[in-house]
């Protein structure tokens, strides 16, 4: 099967190690105003949708009685929690483009340019992001304070995205966000296919709205910009984000949290299911008192590979 937009974007610009990126960086449309002048927030719980855009199921830092609830209310047990000292960076990414290491940016100072940014791609696949105003940052200064919290409450977490979603079993990962870079305009893009060493990529400003940058591939990808970009307006566009994420796997005699850190070999995940499998057999001679193994680890960069078939 073929990767989707969000899938090539993804993999292919996580090595700036920025956080994991999304392809569709504003807030859902059913969100409420906060989220609509402000983007996502610490302590959103979520999915990333095959689109690409963070679907935040609720908020471990609101009350059960906050409007972001309403709608669906929280998962069995819920506890609000404080989420403690946060660190803000209003410089963290500069003014430019990010792109994957197999784009080259064309740099000929003294030669007329075609677009005010131009790239040569060399790869088959790629990604690239161009900030007209850079991008601020938030980040938990303290994220292993959630760790026992995603520990103790995972599953009921997965239970309540189930129910949500309205299936039998969960084939996303969930994540629990304790950070972000966000940005007041972008434009992105990503391809999977090229061939042809000749292609270009050009970044053009938009005649409209200085703020914007359009971009143009001479060969097939996709692309994607927002229609902000005022130097003035809301800051509410996620364009990386930090945390925890969590997989559940029910091929065990109860459901199991398994970490994802690293693309897993097969023998790795042997060795998780194994280690899931011993836990178990240990509670039922009294040994171990845990239901199931739950391992969960916060990881920067939030990489993709998951057990199954994918990040999602």
């Amino acid at each position: 099967m073929r990767d989707s937009l969000q899938d090539v974007y993804a993999k292919h610009l996580q090595h700036a190690d920025y956080g994991y990126p999304l392809w569709m960086p504003e807030p859902m449309s059913t969100l409420p105003q906060d989220y609509q002048d402000n983007g996502l927030q610490i302590g959103d719980v979520g999915s990333v949708d095959s689109m690409g855009q963070f679907d935040v199921l609720f908020n471990i830092c609101k009350r059960s009685d906050s409007l972001l609830h309403g709608p669906h209310g929280v998962p069995k047990n819920f506890q609000p929690v404080r989420h403690g000292d946060v660190k803000f960076s209003d410089n963290a990414i500069y003014v430019g483009p990010i792109h994957s290491p197999g784009i080259k940016q064309v740099l000929q100072p003294n030669k007329p340019r075609l677009a005010e940014y131009e790239f040569d791609p060399s790869t088959p696949a790629g990604a690239i992001l161009i900030l007209p105003h850079g991008a601020i940052s938030t980040e938990l200064l303290s994220p292993e304070q959630f760790r026992r919290v995603v520990a103790e409450n995972a599953l009921d977490w997965y239970e309540f995205a189930k129910k949500r979603y309205g299936i039998q079993d969960l084939d996303r990962s969930l994540y629990l966000i304790t950070g972000f870079y966000k940005a007041r305009s972008w434009s992105l893009g990503s391809f999977s296919n090229h061939t042809d060493d000749t292609g270009k990529i050009l970044a053009r400003r938009d005649d409209d709205n200085s703020g914007i940058y359009l971009l143009e591939f001479t060969f097939s990808a996709g692309s994607r910009h927002s229609h902000g970009g005022d130097k003035d307006g809301s800051i509410n566009q996620t364009v990386f984000i930090t945390g925890f994420r969590i997989t559940v796997r029910n091929c065990l005699p109860d459901p199991v949290v398994l970490r994802v850190t690293e693309p897993q070999t097969a023998w790795s995940t042997f060795v998780y299911l194994f280690q899931a499998c011993l836990n178990r057999l240990r509670s039922f001679s009294g040994i171990h008192k845990q239901p199931a193994a739950i391992t969960v680890e916060n990881s920067p960069r939030l990489l993709l590979h998951t057990i199954s078939n994918g990040w999602i």
